[in-house]
């Protein structure tokens, strides 16, 4: 059994089109496969559960979001506290029975839930494999080199970056980001993707 972290540099930057994207490829594939959203803020206007399971053929019961609030907010400022040790129990009975696990973050990797606890203690608490979501655009190198060092030092497995070409100003301009940060993470760019374009893996990943 897989378990993923899917995290990014930020919030609207195509981390749940990836999720779909990655979700329906692992089914391809021949593997059963379950999305969870440990946390979901602005709930129910933006349901990512929903949104992945209708993109990747996921039955109900494998599109699953846990906590919710309306505010489309910061964990943090809606919950008091956020019950991080309920939801790492309810994730962890979620991973049992299906072979590929695929938990999503509300926002980008260092988004506090509470005081002391952050998204990327997920990853940590159950293993997960984490994939970077990064939009492929003007000032994403630094994004990318920031939060990858930050997942490196945190002790994360960090076993893929996936850059979302959406937002590149030009083919020319995405190459050059993507060649850049292959340099400063070798073998880590694993996924190019533009939003609600086929998802594929690079060439030798």
């Amino acid at each position: 059994m897989k378990r993923y972290f899917i995290t990014g540099t930020g919030t609207g930057i195509g981390k749940s089109y990836f999720s779909a994207f990655f979700a329906r490829k692992l089914k391809e594939e021949g593997q059963s496969v379950r999305y969870v959203k440990p946390v979901a803020t602005g709930y129910p206007a933006d349901d990512d559960a929903a949104f992945v399971a209708d993109r990747a053929g996921l039955a109900p019961e494998d599109a699953v979001t846990l906590f919710t609030a309306a505010e489309p907010a910061s964990p943090c400022f809606v919950f008091d506290p956020f019950p991080f040790e309920a939801c790492v129990a309810r994730l962890e009975a979620l991973c049992q029975d299906r072979d590929a696990v695929i938990i999503e973050s509300a926002g980008g990797l260092a988004v506090p839930l509470g005081v002391r606890r952050y998204n990327y203690q997920f990853a940590l608490a159950l293993g997960l494999e984490t994939i970077l979501v990064v939009p492929n655009r003007l000032g994403c190198l630094s994004d990318a080199i920031v939060y990858g060092h930050f997942a490196l030092r945190h002790r994360l497995s960090l076993a893929a970056i996936a850059l979302n070409d959406f937002f590149a100003e030009s083919p020319g301009h995405a190459e050059r980001n993507a060649a850049e940060i292959e340099r400063q993470f070798p073998g880590k760019v694993g996924y190019r993707y533009a939003a609600a374009l086929t998802c594929l893996p690079v060439q030798g990943a």
